[in-house]
């Protein structure tokens, strides 16, 4: 597929079919001096982590893909991108510098894409601090730099084993060099009220908090920004929500929970559309490319072979697209959104665990059980009839309501066909583009991919 048709297809499936337009619904100013306070500011922020090292289209990633990248983003309500590296040199910071171009030749409401960092201290990581210096010294006064209270904006993911003294002389360094930051750490793994309130009174050099919730159950990703939320609250600080639907490690064993596609997206979204997080401002999304950890924002994977290393393809997340754009306008709004398009997204999934539960055995893998899956959503401008006809199985039914809804069948190796019927009409009938089949080598079928149909 040549890249021409690749955006047609892209602004097809996320932005024409449910005609959805986020650059006219934003109610506040893109200035990059523009300053988020709970008080006052009205703007709401939607950010991707994006493993700045492990590109979407490839590793080393140019600046046409850059491009792609960034307008897939807008089109379905991201606004920027927390970019993760644990060594900004190399090709992390090639392929920064490629970003930053794409934003310049673009030139189409560049202010209100954003980006900032995110040094990674996984496993006591310390960041190099004259790497953080470089950073801020190429970047603090980037139009496109998101800030924070008036301020350039750094995160860290996992920094609880680095300390607190560490980025109390980062900042201080900073400041006395002319360029004073906010600071968002992660450091609290786990949704725990009595370890978070300690964490908020020992760690003097935050100005917020971020949870980072991915592979976590829907249900803990909401108590952990409902705990963070009220300590925020507490403490005058700024809350970056965390939400997440799973990470699908490509290269380890599989990692799966009770709730999973649209139905983690509408678990997970609901609460900040009713504001259950003290009307939270800034979300941060788990996250946005497919290399190594299998997330799924992007709406497609590379056009291309596999990942060197990877023992499957990776697949098509265009189902996720959809969904996530339809809550982000909604969150964004305030308002539910007007359905005048018809669309069916499905998710294809194998073998569930219970929620909250370790995984099966990798070694006794067998995904011609009965807990192989599709997870369909439907977002539909009025009710409808839902037929799926998985392979040799019986045809299901479902009777969905107008607006969106979730569903769930068994699936079976053959043709998969869709329809969609409204009062003994055929709206649309569709057979997927992928054949279900067994595995050769290894255990991975037909998880991870999605598709949807439209009209």
């Amino acid at each position: 597929m040549n890249k021409i048709t690749r955006r047609n297809f892209i602004k097809y499936t996320t932005a024409t079919a449910l005609n959805l337009n986020f650059q006219s619904c934003s109610n506040a100013s893109n200035d990059s001096n523009h300053k988020i306070n709970n008080n006052n500011d009205t703007k709401k922020w939607a950010f991707a982590h994006y493993m700045a090292g492990l590109c979407t289209r490839q590793r080393n990633q140019t600046v046409d893909e850059w491009k792609l990248d960034i307008l897939d983003a807008m089109e379905c309500g991201i606004d920027g991108w927390q970019f993760n590296f644990g060594h900004y040199n190399g090709r992390f910071k090639r392929n920064i510098a490629n970003y930053v171009i794409a934003l310049k030749d673009l030139d189409i409401e560049r202010k209100s894409f954003k980006f900032f960092p995110s040094f990674d201290c996984n496993r006591g990581r310390i960041p190099n601090e004259n790497e953080i210096i470089e950073w801020f010294s190429e970047y603090y006064d980037h139009p496109n730099h998101f800030r924070l209270n008036g301020l350039p904006l750094l995160t860290v993911w996992q920094a609880r084993d680095v300390g607190n003294s560490y980025f109390e002389r980062i900042k201080y360094i900073l400041r006395n060099m002319g360029m004073p930051i906010t600071f968002i750490p992660w450091i609290s793994t786990k949704p725990n009220l009595l370890m978070m309130s300690w964490l908020f009174n020992k760690w003097s050099s935050i100005d917020g908090f971020f949870p980072w919730v991915a592979s976590q159950s829907s249900q803990d990703v909401n108590t952990f920004n409902k705990i963070a939320s009220g300590l925020c609250k507490r403490y005058g600080k700024t809350l970056m929500a965390g939400h997440g639907y799973n990470a699908l490690t490509i290269n380890k064993a599989p990692r799966f929970v009770d709730k999973h596609a649209a139905e983690a997206i509408t678990d997970q979204m609901m609460p900040l559309i009713n504001g259950d997080f003290d009307d939270c401002r800034i979300l941060n999304i788990a996250s946005w490319n497919d290399f190594g950890e299998d997330h799924h924002i992007t709406p497609h994977p590379p056009w291309g072979p596999a990942p060197v290393g990877s023992k499957h393809p990776v697949w098509c997340h265009i189902g996720y697209t959809a969904v996530i754009k339809y809550y982000l306008l909604w969150w964004k709004t305030g308002k539910q959104p007007i359905i005048t398009n018809d669309t069916v997204a499905i998710f294809h999934l194998a073998q569930l665990a219970k929620e909250g539960s370790a995984p099966f055995p990798y070694n006794d893998y067998e995904p011609d059980k009965e807990q192989d899956l599709f997870y369909l959503t439907a977002i539909l401008k009025e009710a409808g009839t839902i037929i799926v006809k998985s392979g040799n199985n019986k045809p299901v039914i479902f009777q969905a309501p107008s607006g969106i809804s979730h569903w769930r069948t068994p699936s079976a190796q053959g043709k998969q066909i869709y329809s969609l019927q409204r009062k003994g009409t055929v709206v649309f009938e569709k057979t997927s583009n992928m054949q279900i089949s067994s595995p050769l080598t290894s255990p991975w079928s037909w998880s991870r991919y999605s598709e949807i149909f439209q009209i």
